[in-house]
């Protein structure tokens, strides 16, 4: 590759990056979607009609693989083609422009599964209280429409996580766990992020931005709060080490842990369910939780600044 060659969307503003990066992203998921959606019905053996009926939430075993199939898709044509693009278009390679061409060293990803575990108790009583949530009595429609859409989101969600086989165990770390971490760290982290930071000319402000976006792209409003916070967790430990790995990892960990309780829970290996997991509600350990986790963070970002990552 001919480095003294500039890319060729070198010469867009910030801004018109931001706005291409949106074109592109719509453009990608909506090519992949159709392509997708055609190849379905020979794969499903079933006509596009009732394809298209069928991408609701249901028990039903083809339904289900339905669903399981266009989430796969989503996350690639949504979230890990448009980033890969934007970074060929934008820089001289999408592994350098995305910062998926460094790994920092061992001792980061320990920390950044300690991490994830310890703030547990933490970021499910964020849940907690965003649950609480209650909008004034003129947005009660709005908000009827919110708990419809959690509620939704909820039965598809739990629909996933019945895991009959290790096929299904390992299909879902795949469909729910790796995929996303990628993809959305692509986007969210990778793309976005820097393009904020390259428009605004503050870096934290466009991880509060890119973090809310990412909250927000779930359409989860209940799970709002937490995944903000992850959110800015995702963009800070990016920041620091300037590896997207670093957050991929963060993200597998949270979203595979869930994965795993499910599926041990299902075995009968241990009681309760991915719902449950680190839920308290004891003040203290929820403050020692948060202490240590603050802790941790400025450990990783006191090595990462010293030249240790």
């Amino acid at each position: 590759m001919n480095l003294n060659k500039p890319p060729l969307l070198h010469s867009l503003t910030p801004f018109m990056r931001l706005l291409f990066t949106v074109i592109l992203t719509i453009t990608c998921f909506l090519i992949t979607f159709m392509l997708g959606l055609l190849l379905a019905s020979p794969l499903f053996g079933i006509s596009t009609n009732e394809i298209l009926v069928s991408l609701s939430v249901s028990n039903d075993a083809l339904t289900l693989h339905i669903l399981q199939y266009f989430q796969v898709l989503q996350s690639i044509g949504l979230f890990i083609i448009p980033a890969l693009l934007a970074g060929f278009f934008f820089g001289h390679n999408s592994l350098s422009y995305l910062g998926i061409n460094r790994f920092s060293k061992g001792w980061a990803y320990l920390l950044v599964i300690a991490i994830m575990f310890v703030s547990l108790p933490f970021i499910n009583w964020m849940i907690t209280i965003n649950e609480a949530m209650q909008l004034p009595a003129f947005l009660k429609g709005v908000e009827t429409w919110m708990k419809a859409t959690e509620d939704q989101a909820a039965k598809l969600t739990e629909a996933f996580m019945k895991m009959p086989d290790t096929g299904s165990f390992l299909f879902n770390m795949l469909m729910i766990a790796i995929l996303p971490a990628i993809g959305e760290e692509l986007m969210f982290r990778g793309l976005l992020q820097r393009l904020l930071k390259e428009w605004l000319k503050n870096i934290h402000v466009a991880i509060f931005i890119s973090a809310f976006f990412f909250a927000a792209m779930h359409l989860q409003f209940y799970g709002l709060l937490p995944r903000f916070m992850l959110g800015l967790l995702f963009g800070y430990l990016f920041y620091w080490s300037g590896s997207l790995w670093v957050p991929v990892a963060a993200h597998f960990i949270n979203n595979g842990a869930a994965v795993m309780v499910s599926w041990l829970g299902q075995l009968g290996l241990i009681s309760g369910d991915y719902e449950n997991f680190g839920i308290t509600d004891n003040v203290w350990l929820i403050l020692l939780s948060a202490i240590i986790t603050g802790a941790l963070l400025v450990i990783i970002k006191r090595k990462w600044n010293s030249g240790q990552g």
